[in-house]
Formats: structure tokens, C-alpha cells, sequence
């Protein structure tokens, strides 16, 4: 309980901080045809948080909004968001992430690049491993993602993906399942993919949707005729739905699901548990081919700053052609946490979750926007 209130207390202090930036950092414009950028501005926060995977973390952050020369939206800005972060458990973390809308918002291309030092837990593959399995690899990762896709009537877009992946297994546990070398990807492995991705997207705001709809399906074919060490196949659906119930008050609720075959790396597949999947299970608890989660989330407008949110979730992983395992044990969780909102007239926010699972285990979250 002393680290809840710890994590807590921090929360509310780094609303506070963000809070007395904001008037130096926001309505920083810059007129230039030079650029084609107009209407800048720039959000600096410091992160620290703690979660399941990481122990407490610390760092720092930015967020540029923009629009481009050629926009007719007040909703839809572009951004840079960038990120450097330490934790305790010695994991380092650097990500950016562009997400530019181009000519009228017709076009979207949002990339990732990532570069990660982090050392972390395994227990297996499969629906079932056990809390006895549980072992330490580190590993090294450098990514980069990219997807365009151009709007089509009625809110619907169609484009393309590439996913470089490069992981480096640089340490694992003495007589451990990853150095029995019965694990693909427990030497490294080197994933190069393209993929499709179609959606109907009928959100307000895509960091915190007051109504709407987003339903998406998505492909990834990553082949040794690309360059990668493994060939398989994996599909994506997410379903989103958001009913305003009156006074900004939202029902929120998702379907995720994912869906690999192949000769894939534990690395490419799915995850069970994190910050947004499913809160309140460390990421990587439960490892498997396939994977679903079906989540609700319930958000509460408290003042003109504020919103209070809670949860409850279920899913599974599963393997083979059939998805044995799916549907054979639930694994659920529920949570709550208040969220900051850091500008008055953009719906960009600091999230703190505090999720439990059915075995009694959980975690603590600190993020940037809702988790879906």
C-alpha cells in the first residue's frame, strides 16, 4: 500500500508540474512556407512511473502538435512524440513516434522507431506455464514501423506496413527453458515484414475518443525473402467503441484479438497482459501464437481537469490451427486510476491504473493517453 500511495503521490505532483509549464510551452506558433508547418506547439513533461515490467521508472518526454500547410481539420494535429526512459531494473528505453496527416488529412503516416536495453521475465510458451518456470533473459531491441494509408469515404482507410524488428538475446538464466535452445528466438532473431492495414475510424479524437467507433484489420508477412531469420503470418483485429452517456460521460470497450502462424520467434508473438492490453497482468505472463482480450472501461469526468476511470477485463492465448487454450481459462482482471488532462482545448493526458487479477497479483500504470 506504501508504494500505491508513493505512485500516487507522484502522480498528482507531476500534474502539478505539467500544469505550471503549460503556459510557456502551448499557442507556440511558427508562420513559414519554408516549413509548410504552422499552429506549433510543444508539450515537455517529465515521465516516472512504475509498472510490473519495470520496477520505477524515470525520464523525460515531448510532444510536438502541428498541422500541415495543407489542413482543414480543428481535430485531427499531427505530432512528434519522443521519449527516453531509465528504470530500476536496468532497462533503458528510447522511442519516437511521428504522426503526420498530409494534403487535407487524406493521407496518415504514423512510424515508431524504438531502441531498447531490457532485461525481463519468461515463463514459457502456452496458456498454462507455470509461476515455477519463471526465469531472467536480457535482450536488445531496435525497431522501426511504419504505416500509410489514405482516407477513403465514410471514414475508412486503406494502406500499407513495414516492421523491421532486430532483437539481440544477450543473456539468459543457466539451465533455463532459453538456454535449452528449444525456444525459437532464445539466440536473437531479425524480423523484416510488410503487411495491409484497412479501418473504419469514426473517432473524435484518437488520445481520448468522446464517441465514435474504430474497427480495424491488419497483416504482417514476415518472410526470409525480406531479409528475416523466421517466416510466418500474423493478423490483427481491433474492435473499438465509444457510447457517450451524457456530460462527457464514456463507455468505452474493445476486442482485441491476434493471430500467428509460422515458424515465429517468442518474441513476434502474442502478449498477455501491460499497460493497455490487459492491465493488471505483467506483459509476458502468458506467451502464445494467438491471443484475445475483451476490456470495458467506464470514464468519469471529474471537473474540468480530471477524469476518473475503471475496468474489467478477460481474454486468453492459445496455439495450433484451432486456438487450443483459448477458451479453456479465463484470465481476468479489474482496476481504476484518475487521468490528468494536460491542455485545456486537446484531450492529451497523463493515465494512472491500478489493476488486479484473479490470482491476486497486479501492477501500477503511468502513461500518456487512454490504453485504448
Amino acid at each position: 500500500m506504501k508504494r500505491i500511495y508513493s505512485i500516487i503521490s507522484l502522480f498528482i505532483s507531476l500534474t502539478v508540474f505539467c500544469y505550471g509549464q503549460e503556459n510557456d510551452v502551448k499557442n507556440t506558433a511558427i508562420q513559414t512556407d519554408t516549413l509548410g508547418y504552422e499552429k506549433i506547439s510543444t508539450l515537455l513533461v517529465p515521465i516516472a512511473f512504475y509498472s510490473p515490467e519495470t520496477n520505477f521508472a524515470f525520464g523525460g518526454g515531448a510532444q510536438i502538435f502541428f498541422k500541415t500547410g495543407k489542413s482543414n481539420s480543428d481535430v485531427l494535429n499531427s505530432t512528434v512524440l519522443a521519449s527516453a526512459i531509465y528504470t530500476l531494473n536496468k532497462q533503458l528505453m528510447i522511442e519516437i513516434q511521428p504522426q503526420v496527416y498530409f494534403n487535407y488529412e487524406n493521407y496518415f503516416l504514423d512510424t515508431k522507431f524504438r531502441y531498447k536495453i531490457f532485461p525481463n521475465l519468461f515463463w514459457g510458451i502456452g496458456p498454462n506455464s507455470s509461476e515455477t518456470l519463471e526465469e531472467d533473459y536480457n535482450q536488445t531491441e531496435v525497431s522501426l514501423s511504419a504505416t500509410f494509408v489514405k482516407s477513403l469515404p465514410s471514414n475508412v482507410n486503406f494502406g500499407f506496413s513495414f516492421n523491421f524488428s532486430d532483437f539481440n538475446v544477450t543473456e539468459v538464466q543457466e539451465g533455463g527453458i532459453l538456454d535449452s535452445n528449444q525456444i525459437e528466438g532464445s539466440s536473437g532473431a531479425t524480423l523484416v515484414g510488410i503487411g495491409i492495414v484497412l479501418n473504419n475510424d469514426s473517432r473524435d479524437n484518437k488520445f481520448s475518443p468522446l464517441g465514435g467507433g474504430f474497427y480495424q484489420f491488419s497483416t504482417n508477412f514476415t518472410s526470409r525473402v525480406l531479409g528475416s531469420t523466421h517466416t510466418f503470418n500474423s493478423y490483427h483485429i481491433d474492435l473499438r467503441k465509444y457510447i457517450n452517456l451524457g456530460n462527457k460521460n464514456i463507455l468505452a470497450m474493445q476486442l482485441y484479438s491476434r493471430f500467428t502462424f509460422g515458424n515465429s520467434p517468442f518474441q513476434a508473438k502474442a502478449y498477455y497482459g501491460g499497460a493497455d492490453v490487459a492491465r493488471g497482468y505483467f506483459k509476458g505472463r502468458y506467451i502464445d501464437d494467438h491471443l484475445y482480450v475483451l476490456q470495458a472501461e467506464y470514464r468519469l469526468p471529474v471537473g474540468k481537469r480530471w477524469e476518473l476511470a475503471a475496468f474489467a477485463l478477460t481474454g486468453n492465448v492459445g496455439h495450433d490451427e484451432k486456438g487450443q487454450g483459448l477458451f479453456d481459462d479465463f484470465k481476468t482482471s479489474f482496476g481504476a486510476g484518475p487521468r490528468y488532462f494536460l491542455y485545456k482545448n486537446k484531450r492529451t493526458l497523463l493515465r494512472l491504473d491500478i489493476g488486479m487479477n484473479k490470482d491476486g497479483d497486479g501492477g501500477i500504470y503511468f502513461g500518456v493517453n487512454e490504453a485504448f
